[in-house]
């Protein structure tokens, strides 16, 4: 059964000092309710049923609601639906949702619109949000408060899932268009789009309509910042209030100016390394083992990144469930790379390296330093940085050259995610695949036992081991900027939910 807490509403706003002896409408005026956040990219649409990039997540939690959410503590709770249940094979779920929920044009959320939005993701086979639906067999609605989900197959950890399908008005979103829509979204969640310049800055009010409560954070403001530096020096300023990833290089710095503050916490995205053997000179797996020992983790972890790069051997992190605490990093082996390279048959041409320079912390120097070791292993690379959207075109599109760096995180803290993005052979997104590995995934998600299904996935991982589809860098840990009198804590995945979110100062 689910856990049956409901989301905590939000502490209402705190008064200025000497606000009380203002008139009321000063008052209103001076209170401290925006808060201006830096990312480091800006996103490619508004709509959640045709973008699903790790980026857009600061905004979607807060323009729409999804049936359930993941809770402070990495557990599953509740969000438009109040409860659910499943059937002992885990093929059936069943979702009753709340009756006091409604858009941001007023229209009342219904069973209808829960449907339309996963029948629209399931329909369409372009859509990067799909792989998340695609074990789907039908919907039934049962009543006007309740829907059957039917899978095809065993899904143990379906009430995750739906974390990540945001639900949509059908009626709105029908009238506007796709590209309307796009625009200038529609969701039930706590925040209402007000305006969005591109590349510039996303404005969001609080929705005094949410279910949930008032927010004591009444303006949003998200803005696009890719450079590291820029984002540290408008936290400093105080043009922005809220860095999400704050770069090891400048977090020493930071702290130790006034009117910020930084907070580190353990992350849960792992940086790796993606091979696509269709390039000739990493078509034998031993070039790919090569990469693999050729780097020096701990170095580029602890001097590089400042300790804020865990080195890791294996796309879990600790705070994600399927990590597996018996695999330990590759060990650093320079010679044994150079050995391996040899017996690859290498013969020295230039491998593409592709990776977003505005997403992963330091992207340019760890890039640099990978290639650095690779270069002594005697491995040449060609470096392309990009910007985060045009990367991901290319990596959800498997476009991706010879060699990638990127980062993969699931933000439902499950290793399904993973599993069935790049590992199995229905993920769309992987360049190898193996049947033993795709008979495992399956296995993990019809086993309800929480110890037995991890240990499926530890074998799973094992047997990855066989073929080297990746070579696991680091685990990023989080380091948030904040300015004085603005209070978050982080949750594992980092993504803001605003009305979590108080301060105590105005801008």
């Amino acid at each position: 059964m689910p856990t049956q807490r409901r989301i905590p509403r939000t502490i209402a706003a705190l008064l200025v000092a000497g606000a009380l002896t203002v008139a009321c409408g000063a008052a209103a005026q001076n209170a401290p309710s925006k808060v201006v956040a830096a990312l480091s990219s800006d996103i490619a649409t508004l709509d959640p049923t045709i973008y699903h990039a790790i980026i857009s997540f600061h905004a979607r939690l807060n323009i729409f609601d999804a049936l359930t959410d993941i809770g402070p503590d990495s557990s599953v709770v509740p969000r438009l639906a109040t409860k659910w249940e499943k059937s002992g094979d885990a093929k059936q779920w069943i979702f009753t949702i709340r009756t006091d929920a409604k858009f941001h044009n007023g229209d009342p959320v219904t069973i209808d619109d829960v449907i339309f939005s996963y029948q629209k993701i399931m329909d369409d086979e372009k859509s990067p949000t799909r792989v998340y639906v695609n074990n789907i067999q039908s919907i039934d609605r049962i009543s006007d408060t309740q829907l059957r989900f039917n899978l095809k197959t065993p899904f143990a950890p379906f009430d995750r899932n739906a974390t990540l399908i945001a639900v949509i008005p059908k009626r709105a979103y029908t009238e506007m268009g796709a590209d309307a829509f796009g625009r200038k979204a529609i969701g039930s969640g706590p925040y209402r789009v007000v305006n969005w310049i591109k590349d510039d800055r996303l404005e969001l009010e609080a929705f005094d309509g949410w279910w949930g409560g008032n927010p004591s954070i009444k303006q949003v403001v998200l803005r696009p910042v890719p450079s590291e530096s820029a984002r540290s020096a408008a936290l400093l300023s105080g043009e922005v209030d809220i860095v999400p990833a704050l770069p090891p290089a400048l977090m020493q710095t930071l702290s130790n100016r006034p009117g910020v503050k930084v907070k580190v916490n353990d992350g849960y995205k792992v940086v790796y390394l993606g091979f696509n053997p269709a390039d000739p000179a990493l078509k034998d797996i031993r070039m790919r083992q090569a990469v693999d020992a050729a780097i020096d983790r701990n170095a580029i972890g602890q001097q590089l990144l400042r300790g804020m790069g865990l080195p890791i051997g294996q796309i879990l992190a600790k705070v994600t469930f399927g990590h597996d605490d018996k695999r330990p990093p590759t060990k650093y082996d320079p010679e044994r790379a150079k050995q391996l390279v040899k017996e690859s048959g290498y013969n020295g041409e230039p491998i593409t390296f592709q990776y977003p320079n505005d997403f992963i912390a330091s992207a340019d120097a760890v890039a640099s330093a990978v290639a650095g070791y690779l270069k002594a292993a005697g491995v040449n690379v060609k470096l392309e940085g990009m910007e985060y959207n045009s990367f991901y075109a290319l990596w959800s599109g498997k476009k991706l050259g010879g060699m990638h760096m990127f980062v993969f995180g699931p933000s439902l803290l499950d290793g399904d995610v993973p599993i069935f993005s790049i590992f199995a052979t229905k993920g769309n997104r992987g360049y190898m695949f193996d049947p033993k590995v795709d008979q495992l995934a399956e296995d993990q998600r019809s086993e309800s036992d929480p110890k037995k299904r991890a240990e499926i996935m530890a074998q799973l991982w094992r047997e990855t081991d066989r073929y080297q589809p990746f070579a696991y860098l680091f685990n990023e840990r989080q380091a948030v900027g904040l300015r004085d009198g603005v209070e978050w804590e982080a949750p594992p995945e980092g993504y803001i939910r605003f009305w979590q979110v108080t301060r105590t100062t105005a801008r």
